[in-house]
């Protein structure tokens, strides 16, 4: 019983650093991520904004994943293609900005990613 009691605390507490790591300095340095949700002429809106960390200036790698369906069992069905880099113009809210296309051919759909 007193295992079962400290296997739970302890799931507990690691629950609650990564909740607490989400919204920390570490997670919008090393994992924001997000998805171009629309492309306006010269721009790109991208769903990360102020509440994921986002700011003017920074750069965002943008990918692919292009579907090749698996040849053989436990093959992956996608491969994932770098596709260039977006720099964040202006956060438009807590959810969205708008970013420059510095190189590549991004489309509606792209993965961006903090350039790390």
């Amino acid at each position: 019983m007193l295992n079962k009691i400290v296997r739970a605390s302890l799931l507990v507490v690691f629950v609650g650093l990564i909740t607490a790591c989400a919204g920390s300095q570490f997670y919008h340095e090393k994992i924001m991520r997000g998805q171009v949700v629309g492309i306006d002429s010269d721009e790109v809106v991208v769903c990360i904004g102020s509440k994921d960390g986002a700011e003017p200036g920074q750069e965002l790698q943008v990918y692919r994943y292009v579907w090749e369906g698996a040849v053989e069992e436990g093959d992956d069905d996608y491969r994932v293609e770098y596709v260039g880099v977006v720099e964040i113009n202006s956060v438009v809210n807590d959810h969205f900005a708008r970013a420059r296309v510095s190189s590549g051919d991004v489309e509606k759909n792209d993965m961006v990613e903090f350039k790390k």
